[in-house]
C-alpha cells in the first residue's frame, strides 16, 4: 500500500492497482489523480511524501456547467466485488473484457460515418440471470440513420447474449460501456444508464430495481422517494470517477511495465489478506475457486508459515487461472527450488524467463539450481545476465561472490565484494564476507577484517555470523558487541593486564590461531593469570598444534587446581587415546562423564574405545543410553551402527543407519557411510544410491565420489566410472588412487594404451603403489577377456599376474575363476586351494564358496558341503549378501546330489531370494529337476537361466542349457 497526500493534507492508503485513477478525498470530497506506480515507487524509496494531482472543480449535471464528457468510458456500477462480494474480481474483470471486445468490434464493423453515442448497461443476476440494455441517441440532426443504429444495437446484443455469465450471488453487479462515436467532444451525456428501469431506481434503488426486474424479487409494499435526483448524483459520481484533465494520450504499457503492475498486484493481494485468518481464507477460497487473488493470498499464507509445499500448491491453482503469468510461475519455481524440487522449479523459471526475459530475480534463482549440481558455467551466466538486467542489485554480485570463492577464486571474489561496496557502501552482507575473508590464510588482513566485520555489526546489528567472528573475547559472557579490537585496545591501554591477555588467547584459539594463542597465554601466565581456563586455552592450542606432551602437561596443571575439571579430563582422555595409551584415556573419560553425564562427547568416545578393545556389545550398550538421553541425535545411532557392525548384527546397524539418514536427511556424511556400508555388502544398487545422494549434498565429497566410481566398476558402467575419475584427477593431479582406478575403467574398455599411460603416471608419483596397480589394471583385463570368451587369454593375462607377483593372490584367484568357468575343474580346485592356503589366518567366506561350488559341480558331495557349510556360515556373519547367495546355491545342488531334496528346495529358496538375477540358480534347479525326471518344472527355470544375467552362465552351461531345452522340445 502507497500513502498519497491530496491537497487538502489528509493522507490517503491507495493500493498498487489505483496507480493513475482518480479517487475522491473523504476529508474535502474533492479528487486528485494518483501518479504512475513508477513515481509512487521512487518517492517511497527516497523517503519523500507522495503527492496527489488535484483536478478542477466537476460541477453537477443540475448546474449545467458540465466539463467535457471522454468519448470513451467503462465504468463499474454497483455490487460489490472481490472475494468478500457478490462475484470475484477475476471473473467480472474476465466478462466485461469480453462485453468490450464485442462492442468495440461492432462498432468497427459498422464503418458508420453518422454521429452517435451509445450506452451499454449490463447487470448480471442471481441464477445466471442477465439484463442488457443498449441504447444509442443520434449526436448529428443532419445525418441521423435510425436503421443503421438499429443494426449496430442488434449485432451487439446478439453477440453480448451469446456469452455465457459469471456466477452471482447476493444481488445484481452492473456496469456501463459508453462510446460517443463521430462526434465532437460534448459536456453533456444524452442517455442514461437503465433508463428502462429509471422510476423503479429512484423509488427503491438500485439493487432492489434491478432484481425487480429481472423478477428475483417481489415488489416492496412500501417504497420512499429519494431524496436527491438519481441520475444528477450518479453523473457527479460518473465525473469523479472518469474525469482527467485533458493530456496527450500515454503509450501502451510495456512488457516491463506489465509484469511490475502484476508484481505490485500479487504484493498488494498479500498485504490486503495478511490479517485474514486462515479460516477465513479457507472458506472464501470455498465460495470463489475461481478467484485468483484468494489463491495468491493463500499461497503467501503457507509461505510465511514455512508449509512450502502447501504454498507450491496455492500457486500452481493460481497459475492454473493465469497460466501465462510470469511473477506466479517464478513464485512457485522458487517454493520448488526452497523444498528441493529443483527440476519442477527449472521448469518453472524457465517458463517465467521465457515470458519475462527482462526480470533479473528469475535467473538469480535459476543459478542457485544450476550451483546445486555443479554446472557453473550456467550459473555464472545466469548471474551475468541478471547483473546485465540489473548491475546496481548487490544481492546478484554477492552470489557470484560466493560461487566463485566456491571455486577457489578467492581474490575475484574479494573484487566483486569491493564492487559491491562501491554501489552499496552499507551492504552489511559484502562487509561480514570480506570480514571473514580477510581472516583466511590466503587473503589474511586483520585490520581490514576488524573494519568490515565492525561495519557489518553496525548496519546488520541483528545478523549473528559477524559478532561471532569479532567478539570471541567475552563470549563466555555473551557480551557479543566487544570484539577483538576491543581486547587489543584493553592491552593498549594496560599492557600487563593479564586477564586481556588470557581472553585474547581464547579468542584467538577459537579461530585457531593456535601459535598466537599460546603466545597471549603465556604472557597471561607471566603476569599471575595461571587460572584453570588458562592453561586449557594453551593445551587446546598446543593439542591442535601436535605438541602433545605440553598439551597434557597443561592438562595436568588444570587438574592440579580443579581436578574435577571435566573439560580438562575429556582433553587428557583425548590425548591418551590418540597416543595409544587407552587404559588412561578409559579412565579420565570415565571421569568425565561422571562429572558432567550430559555431556555426550566423552561418552561417544568411551564407545570407541571399547570398539578399540574389541568389545563392541559394551560399544552398543553405551551408544544405546547416549541415545536414550539425546534420541533425535544422528551421530550416536551412526556410531551404534559401527558398533553393530563389528559385532555382526548387520540388520541392526543397517537400521541405526536408516534411523541417522531420517534424522539428518541433508547429512552426506551419514549417507556416504552407509553407502560403504552397502558396498561392503556388496549391495552396489543400494551404495551406488547413496554416494549419489552424498555428492548432491556435498559436490566437493571427494571420497565419496571415489567410493562411487569403484561401485560404477563393479556394476560394469566404466563410461560413468570414468567420468568420476576423470574429475578427481583434474582435482587430484596426484592422487594415485584416481590414477589406479582410470587405468582399471580403460582397460575394461579395452583401452590398454591409456590404462599403461596411467600406470607409468603413477610409478612416477607413487612408486610403492606401481606394482599394485599394474595387478589391478591386469586384473580389469582379466575380466573384460572373460566377457568376450577368451578364456586361454584370460588365463594367460593371470599367470603373467602370478609370474610378475607370486605372493599375491590376485593372480590365483583369478585363473581359478576362468578355470572353474571353463570347468577345468581339478585345476581350479587346486588355485583355491593354495589360495586358502595363503589365507589361513582369515578363513575368505569367497573362496570357500568358490571352492565348494567347484567340489559340486565335480560331484564330491561332502567335500563341497564342508566348504559351503563355512562359507555360509561366515557370509552370515560378516553380511556379504552375495556371497552368501551363491554359496547356498552351490549346498542347494551339492544336497540334491546326496538326495536331500528338501533341503536344497529350502536353500534355492533362500538364494534366489537373495539374488533372483543369478543365472545359475536357476540353471542348477533345472539340471537337478531334469536329471530326476520332472521335465516340466526344470523347462521353465532353464529358460529363466538363459534370460538372466546377474551373473549370467558361462559358455558351457549356456550350451548344456540349450542342448537340454532342444531335446525337450523335440520329445
Amino acid at each position: 500500500m502507497f500513502t498519497v497526500s491530496c491537497h487538502c493534507g489528509q493522507r490517503v492508503q491507495v493500493r498498487p492497482s489505483k496507480a493513475g485513477a482518480t479517487i475522491e478525498c473523504e476529508s474535502c470530497g474533492k479528487c486528485f489523480n494518483v501518479p504512475s506506480l513508477g513515481e509512487m515507487k521512487r518517492c517511497q524509496q527516497r523517503d519523500e511524501p507522495i503527492q496527489g494531482q488535484p483536478i478542477d472543480s466537476v460541477e453537477t449535471a443540475a448546474d449545467n456547467q458540465l466539463s467535457e464528457i471522454p468519448t470513451s468510458f467503462y465504468v463499474h456500477f454497483c455490487g460489490e466485488v472481490g472475494s468478500t462480494g457478490r462475484v470475484s474480481t477475476t471473473a467480472i474483470e474476465n466478462y466485461s473484457g469480453v462485453v468490450v471486445e464485442a462492442i468495440d468490434a461492432v462498432l468497427n464493423a459498422s464503418q458508420s460515418d453518422n454521429g452517435f453515442e451509445l450506452m451499454v448497461s449490463l447487470a448480471v443476476l442471481p441464477g445466471a440471470t442477465r439484463l442488457l440494455q443498449i441504447e444509442t441517441a443520434s449526436t448529428d440532426s443532419d445525418k441521423d440513420d435510425d436503421g443503421a443504429r438499429r443494426r449496430v444495437v442488434e449485432q451487439m446484443t446478439q453477440r453480448i447474449e451469446s456469452f455465457a455469465v459469471p456466477d452471482v450471488q447476493d444481488g445484481p453487479v452492473a456496469f456501463l460501456v459508453y462510446r460517443r462515436i463521430n462526434s465532437a467532444a460534448c459536456t453533456k451525456i444524452g442517455i442514461k444508464p437503465f433508463s428502462f428501469y429509471q422510476n423503479e431506481i429512484e423509488k427503491c434503488g438500485i439493487d432492489e430495481a434491478l432484481m425487480r426486474a429481472a423478477n428475483l424479487a417481489a415488489p416492496s409494499p412500501e417504497t420512499s422517494p429519494q431524496t436527491t435526483s438519481w441520475w444528477n448524483a450518479w453523473v457527479d459520481r460518473l465525473r469523479q470517477l472518469i474525469f482527467q484533465p485533458s493530456a496527450p494520450e500515454e503509450p501502451p504499457p510495456t512488457a516491463e511495465q506489465k509484469f511490475q503492475e502484476i508484481g505490485a498486484w500479487i504484493e498488494y493481494t498479500e498485504e490486503l489478506y495478511a490479517s485474514t485468518s486462515d479460516a477465513e481464507l479457507k472458506r472464501l477460497l470455498r465460495k470463489s475457486p475461481f478467484e485468483l487473488a484468494l489463491h495468491v493470498a493463500v499461497a503467501a499464507r503457507h509461505a510465511r508459515n514455512e508449509a512450502f509445499e502447501n504454498a507450491i500448491e496455492a500457486y500452481s491453482g493460481a497459475i492454473g487461472l493465469a497460466p501465462e503469468c510470469a511473477p506466479l510461475l517464478g513464485r512457485r519455481g522458487w517454493y520448488h527450488l526452497v523444498v528441493g524440487n529443483h527440476q519442477a522449479a527449472l521448469i518453472d523459471l524457465n517458463r517465467a524467463i521465457e515470458l519475462a526475459p527482462f526480470a533479473p530475480w528469475f535467473y538469480f534463482h535459476r543459478s542457485k539450481i544450476f550451483s546445486g549440481l555443479e554446472a557453473w558455467d550456467q550459473t555464472l551466466s545466469d548471474l551475468d545476465t541478471a547483473i546485465r538486467w540489473a548491475p546496481r542489485e548487490p544481492a546478484f554480485r554477492f552470489r557470484r561472490a560466493e560461487i566463485l570463492l566456491y571455486q577457489d577464486h578467492g581474490a575475484r571474489a574479494v573484487d566483486e565484494l569491493n564492487e559491491i561496496l562501491q554501489l552499496d557502501p552499507h551492504n552489511g552482507a559484502s562487509h561480514a564476507m570480506l570480514g571473514w575473508l580477510y581472516q583466511q590464510d590466503e587473503h589474511r588482513d586483520e585490520p581490514r577484517a576488524l573494519e568490515h566485520l565492525t561495519r557489518a555489526i553496525d548496519v546488520m546489528p541483528g545478523a549473528v555470523a559477524p559478532r561471532l567472528h569479532r567478539s570471541m573475547l567475552f563470549t563466555s559472557q555473551n557480551k557479543f558487541a566487544l570484539a577483538l579490537d576491543d581486547c587489543d585496545k584493553a592491552i593498549e591501554i594496560e599492557a600487563d593486564e593479564g586477564q586481556s591477555h588470557a581472553l585474547r588467547g581464547r579468542i584467538l584459539q577459537m579461530q585457531s590461531e593456535f601459535e598466537e594463542a599460546i603466545d597471549a597465554c603465556n604472557r597471561a601466565i607471566e603476569l599471575g593469570v595461571d587460572t584453570p581456563a588458562v592453561f586449557l586455552t594453551r593445551g587446546f592450542s598446543y593439542a591442535a598444534t601436535d605438541r602433545r606432551d605440553l598439551a597434557l602437561a597443561d592438562c595436568h596443571a588444570v587438574l592440579e587446581l580443579d581436578p574435577e575439571n571435566p573439560i580438562a579430563l575429556h582433553l587428557l582422555g583425548s590425548l591418551s587415546l590418540q597416543q595409544g595409551e587407552l587404559e588412561t584415556a578409559m579412565e579420565a573419560l570415565t571421569e568425565a562423564s561422571r562429572l558432567a553425564p550430559q555431556w555426550t562427547e566423552p561418552r561417544e568416545q568411551i564407545a570407541l574405545l571399547h570398539r578399540m578393545n574389541e568389545n563392541p556389545q559394551a560399544a552398543i550398550e553405551e551408544q544405546s543410553a547416549l541415545i536414550e538421553q539425546e534420541p533425535e541425535q544422528p551421530a550416536h545411532y551412526v556410531n551404534r551402527a559401527f558398533a553393530h557392525t563389528q559385532a555382526g548384527n548387520h540388520d541392526d546397524a543397517l537400521g541405526d543407519y536408516q534411523r541417522a539418514c531420517e534424522l539428518d536427511p541433508e547429512n552426506e556424511h551419514i549417507f556416504f557411510l552407509r553407502g560403504c556400508f552397502f558396498m561392503d555388502r556388496q549391495e552396489d544398487e543400494l551404495a551406488l544410491e547413496d554416494f549419489n545422494r552424498t555428492l548432491e549434498l556435498s559436490g566437493v565429497y571427494d571420497g565419496a565420489r571415489l567410493r562411487r566410481a569403484a561401485v560404477l566398476m563393479r556394476l560394469k558402467r566404466h563410461d560413468q566410472a570414468l567420468e568420476d575419475y576423470e574429475k578427481l584427477i583434474e582435482k587430484f593431479p596426484d592422487d594415485p588412487y584416481a590414477y589406479s582406478g582410470r587405468a582399471y575403467a580403460h582397460q575394461m574398455q579395452g583401452d590398454e594404451s591409456a590404462a599403461e599411460a596411467d600406470i607409468d603416471r603413477l610409478a612416477e608419483i607413487a612408486p610403492e603403489s606401481a606394482q599394485e596397480a599394474a595387478i589391478q589394471s591386469l586384473h580389469a583385463k582379466v575380466n573384460r577377456l572373460e566377457s568376450e570368451e577368451r578364456y586361454d587369454d584370460a588365463i594367460g593375462v593371470a599367470e603373467e599376474i602370478i609370474e610378475m607377483a607370486p605372493e599375491h593372490t590376485a593372480g590365483y584367484r583369478l585363473r581359478g575363476w576362468i578355470r572353474w568357468y571353463t570347468e577345468q575343474h581339478v585345476e581350479a580346485c587346486d588355485d583355491y586351494t593354495q589360495l586358502l592356503e595363503m589365507t589361513s589366518e582369515q578363513p575368505d567366506a569367497d573362496l570357500l564358496s568358490s571352492r565348494g561350488q567347484v567340489y559340486a559341480e565335480m560331484g564330491e558331495w561332502k567335500l563341497a558341503l564342508d566348504d559351503l557349510d563355512s562359507a555360509i556360515e561366515l557370509s552370515r556373519t560378516e553380511g556379504l549378501h552375495q556371497v552368501l547367495a551363491f554359496a547356498l546355491n552351490g549346498r542347494a545342488f551339492a544336497l540334491a546330489g546326496l538326495d536331500r531334496m528338501e533341503e536344497s528346495e529350502r536353500d534355492y529358496q533362500e538364494s534366489v531370494g537373495l539374488c533372483p538375477t543369478n543365472a545359475w540358480a536357476y540353471y542348477n534347479r533345472g539340471i537337478v529337476l531334469f536329471q530326476r525326471g520332472d521335465h516340466d518344472q526344470a523347462k521353465p527355470l532353464l529358460q529363466r537361466a538363459l534370460e538372466l544375467d546377474g551373473p549370467p552362465l558361462t559358455q558351457r552351461k549356456r550350451q548344456r542349457a540349450q542342448a537340454v531345452l532342444g531335446g525337450l522340445t523335440d520329445s
